[in-house]
């Protein structure tokens, strides 16, 4: 699955230097409920098969594309030539510091050399001290992924089990736990909290999108 993300443009990271000030970030505002303003609205938009481009539909995002192998690269035959995703992002700041950061992107991805739908997680390089993140949609059972991780970032992905798609489509939160280490080299906890106002939306129309509906 990651050579269907290698044309994508994602938001950088901070400094390792900031990385466990990130995390404790997420601990301390990602699980509180939103005291902001009011959530933003799900437009009621008409999505057809081949849809091109981007669509916010409340809190989530549909993005459709037809990647083209760079100029110059030889063929390869697994390489999607149509490719949708649902995405949303969870941001917080780091204590003294106004500038946003990631705590988590969420990607459900559809391609058309995979079957079923994808998941991609992508979390801070803080994240990397364990081998697998856990996620759960409201009080469902919880769902495990191996995570991988560079220099720079780590990311969780596979198939997504078709329960968490149809518990997705119908919840209200979906919910990311990942491991770091704190400033005395012991395991933490992170839990990040995604509202799903809009996924069901979203993942209706990339099927819509992607000619499966």
């Amino acid at each position: 699955m990651k050579q269907l993300f290698e044309s994508t443009n994602w938001v950088g990271y901070a400094a390792a230097v900031v990385l466990i000030l990130i995390s404790a970030a997420a601990v301390i505002f990602a699980s509180r409920p939103s005291r902001g303003p009011a959530l933003p609205p799900i437009k009621d938009v008409r999505i057809v098969p081949g849809f091109v481009g981007q669509q916010a539909f409340g809190l989530w995002n549909l993005a459709c594309e037809n990647p083209k192998p760079p100029a110059g690269a030889a063929a390869v035959p697994a390489a999607p030539k149509r490719l949708c995703r649902a995405n949303a992002r969870m941001m917080v700041r780091a204590p003294n510091s106004n500038t946003p950061l990631l705590a988590a992107g969420f990607n459900i991805v559809m391609a058309d050399t995979q079957a079923s739908p994808g998941m991609l997680f992508r979390l801070p390089p803080a994240a990397r001290a364990a081998s697998s993140i856990d996620f759960f949609i409201d009080k469902n059972t919880m769902f495990r992924a191996p995570l991988r991780c560079s220099p720079k970032e780590c990311f969780a992905q596979g198939a997504v089990p078709p329960d968490a798609v149809e518990q997705m489509r119908t919840g209200h939160t979906l919910s990311l736990v990942y491991t770091i280490k704190d400033g005395q080299q012991k395991d933490r906890k992170v839990r990040v909290d995604q509202l799903l106002h809009g996924f069901r939306q979203t993942y209706d129309a990339m099927r819509k999108a992607m000619g499966r509906e």
